[in-house]
């Protein structure tokens, strides 16, 4: 009787439920989907009765034994009861804590925003020294500044193991730029697990991205976070679905041509092959597909290269003064006079990627992009009304993109 109510209900939460592309991994995510829910107990029940196959996350408790005990974990991890759950975060490591948490630290400025997104400030104990040493233009520390007067825990390549320790978080928070050797050095030397906590791709519901980040980190954080991290994916959703609903009537042939320089060492000619924003804006990434990025998804091309691809406008990402190309230094290239985008003075700049990606200033980019590739379809758009209610959501702060106008440059992150 119990499997059949439980069979019951999820046939009734898949009929409603969202699929994305990412198998959440966390063991007792038994059916390898994007959530963990009733489902799973089904599944592992099915298992059970052989009528299933094991999957690699089914012995939710990790004991090597698919059975009655691992429904009992699946059921405490939906609830938000206290268990050891282990995962496999967003750089591929195995973590085994304690959940959920009571305080966290968190060392990069890209493994503290998905916290703050998540509501769950009360519980960071520590940040990363380099966010603090930039206390007049990080969105975050404005919003919250609160977060100024917490202590340093060093850097990702150099981490302080003795202000860890002293603090004594149940968890530290990093990220992809933290190497798995001095992540596994960190969390052996202070005994305090490591994950890597922020999305390390610029997308929304796929692998890797915003959503898997959020629904698994309000797994270690606790019940209240669940809900705030699916509150959050409806409401991208919503806004996403209401870009992509207008701009898939372009035809692909017809869609606006783009390409974002990275504005890296190499400048104009470091680009990235994958950005959402632009994709969910409707337009078409003119480096998509090309292999070669780096660790983060930059390229380098030619200037021969981008006038073959003749982009209709070009994006500027503008991350620190000494790497920073400019809008007229591009208008002005002798060499990108025929481009289209230099020709008709279609070059602005975007915020792009800070420390990481961050999915609250992301979702207002695809705003800000719509409005740049299809004017007369957007025109009734209020980027800046629309932008600042989205970090609004996001941070609880109103005027923040205003702030960011006028603190950060033009869609930029220095001032």
């Amino acid at each position: 009787m119990r499997y059949l109510v439980i069979l019951a209900s999820c046939i009734l939460a898949a009929l409603s439920a969202n699929a994305y592309d990412f198998t959440l991994s966390v063991f007792g995510n038994a059916n390898m989907d994007d959530i963990i829910d009733n489902n799973d107990i089904a599944y592992v029940q099915g298992i059970i009765d052989s009528s299933n196959g094991a999957t690699d996350l089914a012995d939710a408790n990790c004991d090597g034994h698919i059975d009655e005990n691992d429904v009992n974990q699946i059921e405490s991890i939906i609830s938000g009861k206290a268990v050891e759950l282990t995962l496999i975060d967003n750089e591929g490591v195995t973590v085994t804590l304690n959940a959920p948490v009571d305080s966290v630290a968190t060392l990069f400025l890209g493994a503290l925003r998905p916290v703050i997104h998540l509501k769950a400030i009360d519980k960071i104990i520590g940040v990363g020294s380099n966010t603090l040493a930039r206390p007049d233009n990080v969105v975050e520390l404005h919003a919250h500044p609160e977060l100024r007067g917490l202590p340093g825990i060093g850097t990702t390549s150099d981490p302080s193991k003795e202000t860890i320790v002293s603090l004594k978080p149940d968890a530290i928070f990093g990220t992809l730029h933290t190497d798995k050797e001095t992540s596994k050095a960190v969390s052996q030397s202070t005994g305090i697990p490591f994950v890597y906590a922020n999305p390390s791709k610029e997308v929304f519901r796929e692998e890797n991205g915003a959503f898997e980040t959020w629904r698994l980190l309000s797994l270690i954080l606790g019940k209240d976070e669940q809900k705030r991290s699916e509150e959050l994916i409806d409401y991208c959703d919503e806004k996403i679905n209401e870009i992509v609903e207008v701009v898939s009537e372009v035809p692909d042939e017809d869609k606006t041509r783009v390409y974002i320089a990275c504005t890296s060492k190499s400048g104009i000619t470091s680009t990235a092959n994958v950005y959402e924003p632009i994709e969910i804006a409707g337009g078409k990434n003119v480096a998509e597909g090309m292999a070669g990025s780096d660790s983060w998804g930059h390229v380098d091309v030619s200037k021969e290269q981008i006038i073959d691809w003749d982009p209709e406008i070009i994006l500027i990402t503008c991350y620190s003064k000494e790497n920073w190309i400019t809008v007229d230094e591009v208008l002005s290239d002798p060499a990108l006079q025929t481009v289209s985008a230099v020709k008709n003075k279609q070059v602005y700049n975007t915020k792009g990627w800070y420390a990481g990606w961050d999915p609250a200033t992301g979702l207002c980019e695809c705003l800000y992009m719509a409005k740049l590739f299809y004017p007369e379809k957007f025109e009734d758009l209020d980027v800046e009304a629309e932008c600042n209610e989205v970090l609004e959501e996001f941070y609880g702060v109103s005027g923040l993109y205003d702030w960011m106008l006028e603190n950060c440059g033009d869609y930029c992150t220095w001032k």
